[in-house]
């Protein structure tokens, strides 16, 4: 069907890799800002699920850090409202996407915010492909309904490592995303037992480092905002939607047997837009005969 035409790699950015002084914790640094503002051009929400998704991919990217090569994650974020979620897919290589079920989408969401969002029954499940077919799915409950903490949480009840996230954002008034950053704080297995709890405080005391809207997102502001950790490495991460014109094509049986062979007909061509990347695909009369065999 017109050969494998597939979404491309879209906004890109740079993750940064940081070790404390002392050798004892790994830090990663993400500004998503580009990354969040280009995916949310795609998809119509509320101020409330655009938080969330925002919060969901960054809190998601920063993993990607911890991934070995050919690892793939798969991390939904789910409301109390079976319907309701979030998703976001991460790969080792640094491709990132991220979209919200239909029941998230077109300003449905009447929250006022992430916590009502959520709702008390809300929970995280993570789906680890480790190559060979091999899957690995963990489900924690998000008893903080922040999203952030709640990253938190799963680390410490399903990887049994304690693992700290912080997460800085801003929009103005027409909900346009200004900023958007997060942090990932793992000690290592031999740290200091204190060393998480100093590192939790110095972040809440000097968040507004990380608030400044105008801040270098290359590897000098970033990193110059943690005077007691090195640069170690960077990685680079890009949106990227692994749809194609196969994928999508049974979207066009929604149009109905009648619908479709009208277009065939009058060798009209349908055109179907990806959701998650924006990219369109063009279906022509040779397309859709091949729907109704």
């Amino acid at each position: 069907m017109g050969g494998d035409e597939r979404g491309e790699a879209m906004m890109k950015t740079t993750m940064m890799k940081l070790m404390t002084k002392d050798r004892q914790a790994r830090i990663f640094l993400l500004d998503s800002t580009a990354l969040i503002r280009e995916l949310l051009k795609k998809q119509q929400l509320d101020p409330v699920t655009k938080e969330a998704l925002a919060t969901t991919l960054t809190m998601s990217g920063l993993l990607c850090g911890l991934m070995k090569d050919g690892q793939r994650l798969s991390i939904q974020v789910n409301t109390s409202n079976p319907l309701a979620y979030i998703r976001c897919d991460v790969e080792a290589n640094g491709n990132v996407r991220g979209y919200v079920s239909d029941e998230l989408e077109g300003h449905r969401a009447k929250a006022c915010n992430i916590a009502e969002l959520i709702g008390n029954r809300g929970f995280i499940r993570v789906t680890k492909d480790i190559g060979m077919g091999s899957m690995f799915t963990s489900t924690v409950d998000m008893p903080y309904q922040t999203i952030v903490e709640d990253f938190s949480h799963f680390f410490r009840k399903s990887e049994q490592t304690e693992t700290v996230f912080r997460y800085y954002s801003c929009y103005n008034e027409e909900s346009e995303i200004l900023y958007s950053r997060g942090i990932l704080f793992q000690p290592l297995p031999f740290a200091e037992s204190e060393l998480l709890a100093r590192w939790s405080e110095w972040m809440d005391q000097n968040d507004h480092k990380f608030r400044v809207p105008d801040l270098d997102a290359g590897e000098r502001g970033l990193s110059d905002c943690l005077l007691d950790a090195d640069l170690v490495g960077v990685e680079e991460m890009q949106l990227f939607c692994g749809c194609s014109k196969e994928m999508l094509v049974g979207l066009l049986y929604g149009l109905g047997q009648d619908e479709l062979a009208e277009a065939m007909r009058q060798k009209q061509d349908l055109e179907i837009v990806c959701s998650g990347c924006g990219k369109k695909y063009v279906y022509n009369a040779k397309d859709i005969v091949s729907l109704l065999k």
